[in-house]
């Protein structure tokens, strides 16, 4: 039986711009007002799932409160996957897409008292070639942005902004093989999202039939940037033109890059270069706090 008045605090020192001292104060007064035992713990991106599994079963605590960006959410949810405890957002990432899903604001204050409060939902996870994916994956256009992101000298919306530009000169479309049970699809492609909710961090819609406890997750194939397919996707309308963009619901999918090695993100962490990713709906995987 888990602790109602234990909380942990999982803080990632260097995503995004938010002062994580402001974080510290946030919580540890909230925690001390509500007559919680909270314990700390910081990335130091060396062995944090297992050391975080590890703080999870001994201290037992009813939820972890995690400031971070949308890898650092998805790496503690793998860490607590099967344990009662509800995680809880602080967006302190470069982009916080599944704050921007649930309606988290950015206000410190919001999200703390968001945090500490009673609404919760469960929702499902994709598996990737074994990693978790809570949010968007993706192969292709995106998942070069988020290694020049990271390899950049520059943080936050500006830093991505710089990236963007130097990303569209260098990208170049793949081949892809994409089996589900329900059709096998083979195209040229921009970029193949593996998308369990709905938003990017900007607040763009690029799968607006997403929700993220329905059991499915859905397929965006893009084979070239189109200003009207991609407006389609951001109001809403999923009349889509199928040679230039597609999306499909499904519970699990092959994907093959046919012709090369291909640039792979998962949560806003890039993993490399894939020839093959294998993905499968998790149902109910962890319970979050919403507002």
């Amino acid at each position: 039986m888990f602790s109602e008045r234990k909380i942990l605090l999982v803080v990632n020192p260097i995503s995004g711009d938010l002062d994580k001292e402001d974080v510290f104060e946030a919580v540890i007064n909230r925690a001390k007002d509500d007559d919680y035992d909270l314990r700390i713990y910081t990335t130091t991106g060396v062995d944090d799932e297992e050391i975080i599994k590890t703080m999870v079963e001994h201290i037992m605590p009813e939820r972890i409160i995690v400031a971070g960006g949308d890898g650092t959410i998805s790496m503690v949810a793998q860490a607590v996957y099967g344990l009662e405890v509800i995680l809880c957002i602080i967006p302190a990432g470069s982009a916080n897409g599944l704050a921007v899903d649930f309606g988290i604001p950015s206000n410190l204050q919001e999200a703390v008292r968001i945090a500490f409060g009673e609404n919760s939902i469960g929702i499902d996870a994709v598996s990737i070639n074994g990693d978790i994916s809570l949010h968007l994956s993706d192969i292709g256009l995106n998942a070069l942005l988020v290694k020049n992101y990271e390899s950049g000298e520059m943080r936050g919306k500006i830093g991505y902004a710089r990236e963007m530009v130097r990303t569209l000169s260098e990208h170049q479309n793949f081949q892809v093989k994409i089996t589900t049970d329900q059709e096998v699809i083979e195209t040229d492609a921009l970029i193949v999202i593996i998308a369990n909710a709905q938003k990017y961090g900007t607040g763009i819609s690029i799968n607006p039939v997403g929700n993220m406890s329905d059991g499915l997750f859905e397929l965006v194939i893009a084979t070239k940037l189109d200003f009207i397919e991609t407006a389609k996707i951001i109001t809403g309308n999923t009349d889509l033109n199928p040679d230039i963009m597609k999306i499909i619901s499904v519970e699990s999918a092959l994907i093959e890059c046919v012709d090369r090695e291909v640039y792979f993100q998962i949560d806003g962490e890039y993993k490399g270069l894939v020839r093959k990713l294998e993905a499968q709906i998790l149902k109910n995987y962890v319970q979050v706090a919403i507002p």
